[in-house]
């Protein structure tokens, strides 16, 4: 049984190496409960609303990530059109400046779909990952970011994966040190930024990290939207900075209806704690995987390229 399997999932991706955009779409086994939290400012998405707190929909078919910006999204349709069901959410990168004006279209998400397995565990410069990109701050450390994936078994036969495109503005690599952020920490405001704040134009439009986080143990949509929050720690932690007026941050935690599901004995708020911040250093991870195999494209030079 992969890992894949264990967690109730399947991943597809669309990856077009020309045109330097792709997309990634995340199947739970007969579909999941799911709990989304929303941080950036400047986020493309569909469906989000149907399944907040006040949203009518509970169970999810697909999680779409998706380049080409907003219209993007249109390659989450050609999901629902394989999955024929309109139970799919999504998100979308901004990764229209490093590539061509292009984007991922419907038939690009059905195939995606139809192709997707338990067996796609690739990352770096895959699906969606293929156009990201981070180090878009004030000390311009152009890293290529990408797709990545951890998957950690916390207890017997319990479960959490994290799945993340980092294409932040902030940096996941410190541009003093030369280490990762959730390594070394060392928050470099005081040593740099304050010296030349204001001085630099913040590059908009070609930001945003998005994550999947995935758990085989039973949970609400209530708990997961409280993982989805605690996750984002991770997130502040391994990219600085990070939730910006020109990031669209995003976090979906889903519970697939699976085989392999389980229940752990433990109070409601024990579970979200316990789950939630596992997730935040799972997620951590996630994030320098996905730097750690992308490879270089145009000015934006891969970490392994650097050593």
């Amino acid at each position: 049984m992969t890992e894949l399997e264990k967690l109730g999932i399947k991943i597809g991706h669309y990856t077009n190496k020309d045109g330097i955009t792709g997309a990634t779409v995340i199947i739970p086994d007969n579909g999941a409960n799911i709990g989304i939290d929303v941080r950036g400012s400047d986020t493309g998405t569909i469906n989000i609303p149907a399944y907040e707190i006040k949203g009518a929909d509970k169970t999810v078919e697909a999680i779409v990530l998706t380049g080409g910006s907003t219209a993007g999204l249109e390659c989450s349709i050609g999901v629902m059109d394989y999955l024929k069901s309109p139970s799919v959410v999504g998100a979308v990168i901004y990764d229209g400046k490093i590539g061509k004006d292009v984007r991922p279209h419907l038939q690009d998400g059905f195939e995606m779909a139809k192709n997707a397995s338990y067996n796609n565990l690739e990352q770096g410069n895959i699906g969606v990952g293929i156009g990201a990109t981070t180090g878009k701050w004030i000390y311009n450390n152009r890293i290529k970011g990408g797709f990545g994936i951890s998957i950690k078994e916390i207890s017997d036969n319990a479960y959490i994966g994290a799945f993340v495109v980092t294409n932040a503005i902030g940096d996941v690599i410190n541009p003093i040190t030369k280490e990762f952020y959730s390594e070394s920490g060392k928050y470099c405001f005081n040593n740099y930024y304050n010296k030349n704040f204001g001085n630099k134009k913040i590059e908009r439009g070609s930001n945003t990290t998005l994550g999947v986080i995935v758990t085989n143990i039973e949970m609400t949509r209530e708990e997961l939207i409280k993982v989805s929050e605690l996750a984002q720690d991770g997130m502040a932690r391994a990219i600085y900075p990070v939730h910006t007026n020109w990031d669209g941050d995003v976090i979906f935690s889903i519970s697939p209806h699976s085989k392999n599901r389980i229940k752990l004995d433990l109070n409601s708020f024990d579970l979200v704690n316990y789950i939630g911040i596992a997730a935040s250093d799972i997620l951590i991870e996630a994030i320098n995987n996905g730097v750690k195999n992308a490879d270089s494209i145009g000015d934006f030079v891969a970490y392994k390229d650097t050593k």
